[in-house]
């Protein structure tokens, strides 16, 4: 036989072998390629279709990804949820029409792979052949021996006829293996994609009884609360009534604490009228008292009104280097103006009773609000502040009043030679008012804190406060005599320090009034000795009234210690104390009425009041 005829034979008999095998994958299942005769045809078919078998499974694994991040978000969602008591049936609704729709998903996909398992046995079966028909081919087997009793007289060699059966159990041992690998990872992905569908399935399922868990003790916790706030209710209504009663207890019983309270804060506004005394050394915190633990209360500013300027702030402020415009701008919030010829129009003026009309520039020189030894601007600004108030209040026909209800006037100050410079001041600012509808208030000392203005300081509060830079007196002061002149009555006391036993009563007297119980008796229990507005009455005594609060709260015998206070808007909001029971918060604003109440003899923290009462507990 011809050498050509044999090798095409060899190669026809290859073909041959693979289109076989490629039938046989096929024979078991509905196979669109397996009536094809065209080897190179049918070949082409079976390469298109295990593509598309791949983009299915690549399309089903996609499908259980995008199912697996939204049942995810359903999981969260349900979570989220559960730990809101305001939730909608909408929003039940919405998870639970999730749930149902990757159900419906994942059954299509459960379909799917269905379809793909029954493929899929014939395929096993193939592989299975396959690999049972690989484990048995040896080197030298059947086809070898016929090709070699057919071709006894070819005159081939043993060599030659040895290599031309090596290449052909090569090439169908190749197919072979490829096949088994393309079955093999088809048979993986597909039981992948089945666990994961059962997987998914079943949590599913997890979550919509979640759901369905969650609905009920939603609307569990929606009667609970439900019962709650009607119950909440009720208590509302009969607190309503016991704060009624309260107040109405509160108002009967605290006339006498209210006219101490007035009497004891400064009820009036002060600024540096002539001959007003503000020096006082035992009001000061290096005083020393002569006991310890000692504790006082020092008031920031005193018989303030805190509107409009601080003249110790403008002290502080002048000295400085501000101009009075400046200085007036900072208290008024506004600018200046000049009115012709003001200074020589007459004005309304009551001495007594004795009413008269003075020129505005002449009025203004007996005015005693502030030392004509003071700053120049500081002088200036008073000039200007001084004119409008008065020109405020006078020029609808009123009469201005020469005390310091409105500005302190005499007519002996309006001329003396150690006042020049004030009469500098005046002249130096003929004319000039503030703009617009300000009254012009003033007052000696704030404690640093304006209405509708903030803090007066440059730097930090209170150790840079322009009042302290110009010297007030009244900055920080503990106060303890019957008015605002160091020589009037102390009750009998040498200073305003006390002991940690009366600080205690104090205490003791602050959870009474926090309370609202039991507060009739809760004066000073000086007040038989030293009247206070007229008022006398029955006061507990320290054993009395710490009996009282311990059947409230807590009863405190001493205090040990006390902390800085917190402050906010020029007001004390707490302080805190240390006790023979603990630590001890108070509320600042109360408190300070606890202590104006009770504390010995005059003994009193300072504020308007109609504003905040700014303070400090030093202990030494």
């Amino acid at each position: 036989m011809p050498k050509n005829l044999i090798f095409t034979k060899i190669i026809a008999t290859l073909f041959l072998t693979a289109a076989l095998t490629l039938t046989v994958h096929y024979t078991y299942a509905d196979d669109p390629c397996k009536s094809i005769t065209d080897l190179d045809k049918k070949a082409e078919c079976y390469e298109k279709e295990i593509e598309e078998r791949e983009e299915e499974y690549q399309s089903t694994s996609k499908k259980l990804a995008d199912v697996r991040s939204k049942k995810n978000g359903i999981s969260s969602k349900i979570t989220e949820l559960s730990g809101q008591l305001n939730v909608t049936q909408a929003e039940l609704n919405e998870v639970d029409g999730d749930i149902k729709e990757l159900q419906a998903v994942l059954e299509e996909i459960n379909k799917n792979l269905s379809d793909r398992k029954d493929r899929l046995s014939e395929k096993i079966a193939l592989r299975n052949h396959v690999i049972r028909n690989y484990s048995k081919r040896t080197m030298m087997n059947e086809l070898e021996l016929f090709f070699g009793a057919g071709m006894g007289d070819t005159k081939l060699s043993g060599f030659q006829l040895s290599y031309m059966s090596h290449m052909f159990n090569k090439s169908v041992s190749d197919e072979a293996i490829t096949l088994i690998k393309a079955l093999n990872s088809e048979i993986s992905n597909f039981e992948k994609d089945k666990a994961e569908a059962e997987k998914l399935k079943n949590e599913l399922e997890d979550e919509k009884n979640n759901l369905v868990a969650l609905k009920a003790e939603l609307d569990n916790r929606k009667a609970n609360a439900q019962g709650e706030f009607n119950e909440l209710g009720e208590k509302e209504d009969n607190y309503a009534g016991d704060l009624a009663d309260l107040e109405k207890e509160i108002n009967e019983l605290s006339e006498k604490q209210q006219a101490i309270l007035q009497a004891k804060s400064g009820e009036f506004s002060a600024s540096l009228s002539e001959g007003v005394e503000t020096d006082d050394s035992r009001t000061s915190p290096s005083y020393n008292p002569g006991f310890s633990p000692a504790f006082a209360a020092f008031s920031y500013g005193a018989y303030t009104h805190r509107n409009g300027m601080s003249q110790y702030g403008a002290r502080g402020r002048a000295e400085d280097g501000q101009e009075y415009e400046e200085i007036l701008k900072f208290y008024y919030k506004t600018e200046v103006e000049e009115k012709d010829d003001l200074d020589d129009k007459e004005i309304c003026v009551n001495d007594g009773g004795n009413k008269k009309d003075i020129k505005m520039g002449e009025y203004l020189k007996g005015l005693g609000e502030m030392p004509p030894s003071w700053h120049e601007e500081a002088l200036k600004a008073q000039a200007v502040a001084a004119r409008t108030y008065a020109y405020r209040y006078t020029k609808n026909g009123n009469c201005i009043c020469t005390t310091t209800n409105c500005q302190y006037w005499h007519k002996d100050l309006m001329s003396r030679s150690d006042r020049q410079r004030w009469y500098d001041a005046i002249k130096n600012t003929a004319g000039i008012i503030l703009k617009g509808d300000v009254s012009a208030q003033y007052s000696s000392t704030t404690g640093g804190w304006i209405n509708n203005v903030g803090w007066d300081k440059d730097g930090s509060w209170p150790n840079d406060a322009y009042e302290k830079k110009g010297g007030s007196p009244w900055f920080f002061k503990a106060w303890f005599t019957q008015t605002y002149k160091k020589d009037s009555s102390t009750c009998s006391l040498k200073s305003p320090w006390l002991t940690g036993k009366e600080m205690a009563d104090i205490l003791n007297a602050y959870v009474l009034l926090k309370a609202g119980k039991n507060t009739e008796r809760v004066v000073p229990e000086t007040i038989n000795k030293c009247s206070i507005s007229g008022v006398s009455g029955k006061p507990y005594s320290k054993d009395e009234l710490r009996d009282k609060a311990e059947s409230i709260d807590k009863g405190f015998s001493n205090v040990t210690g006390v902390e800085t206070p917190k402050y906010s808007d020029g007001r004390t909001t707490s302080i805190t104390f240390q006790t023979d029971q603990g630590s001890y918060t108070v509320d600042g604003q109360l408190f300070m009425k606890a202590f104006n109440v009770r504390a010995p003899g005059y003994i009193a923290i300072k504020y308007s009041p109609d504003t905040k009462a700014l303070y400090s507990i030093l202990k030494k």
